[in-house]
């Protein structure tokens, strides 16, 4: 009996760009995995695709978090699994090797590291780190979330952001109601503790039990997120990072 033989990796490629479009993902990439990133699979690509949170659902969300966003960002979490699930599968039918990233696998001292999709999307060139320690990219800025699907399909990789695009702004280190922030422009490879304090965001975050310890105060500060809430509409992908399969 002959080896089964993978269907051509352009065929795969272009049935992954029709399911992220099947599934309303406008922004995704990839990125090498080499060499390896903290925490990875050894699988040599990473896929990185963003979400983004309906801009209605940061209303009111300078004052604190609301249920309106809660519900959101559990929605859009739901959906993260959603399609890297089916990313998943779609690869392994095509003879390809694919693992999703949890997101939200336990994190505790003892437990076993876990990647950070914000490494994946930056190596993408999707975003950038914003001066509190969330991804901005010129697509969503701060409102959307992150998935990431390690896979041996071989994928053109985006130039890595490797330094912020803030600038002088520090919109949301002012409005950061744990003073989280440092004012420290990010760069690839800066310790998130020099960039800003986890421990007050934590903190602060234990205050809200009844909306899943979520603060959210920084993404409706941003300037690039709140672009989409000043339209009044959904949000639309940029052709600036838009990927599409070759």
């Amino acid at each position: 009996m002959g080896t089964r033989q993978r269907p051509d990796a352009t065929a795969v490629s272009a049935a992954v760009s029709s399911a992220f479009g099947a599934h309303g993902v406008d922004v995704w990439g990839a990125a090498a995995n080499e060499p390896p990133l903290p925490a990875a699979p050894s699988l040599p690509t990473a896929v990185s695709f963003l979400l983004p949170v309906n801009p209605t659902s940061l209303v009111g969300l300078e004052r604190g978090p609301t249920a309106a966003y809660v519900t959101e960002y559990r929605r859009v979490n739901d959906a993260l699994v959603a399609v890297g699930e089916a990313l998943v599968a779609l690869l392994e039918s095509g003879g390809y090797r694919a693992m999703r990233v949890d997101d939200d696998a336990p994190d505790g001292p003892d437990d076993p590291p876990i990647f950070a999709s914000k490494t994946a999307a930056t190596q993408a060139g999707l975003g950038w780190i914003g001066k509190t320690a969330l991804l901005v990219s010129h697509a969503y800025g701060s409102a959307a979330r992150l998935g990431t699907v390690f896979t041996d399909l071989p994928l053109g990789t985006g130039a890595p952001m490797t330094t912020g695009r803030c600038g002088a702004c520090r919109i949301c280190v002012d409005a950061c109601p744990a003073d989280a922030g440092r004012d420290v422009a990010w760069r690839a490879g800066l310790p998130r503790e020099v960039l800003y304090d986890a421990t007050a965001c934590e903190e602060h975050q234990r205050q809200f039990p009844e909306f899943d310890e979520i603060c959210g105060v920084c993404i409706w500060a941003c300037p690039y997120s709140r672009r989409g809430l000043r339209h009044g509409r959904d949000y639309a992908g940029d052709e600036r990072t838009r990927r599409r399969a070759p």
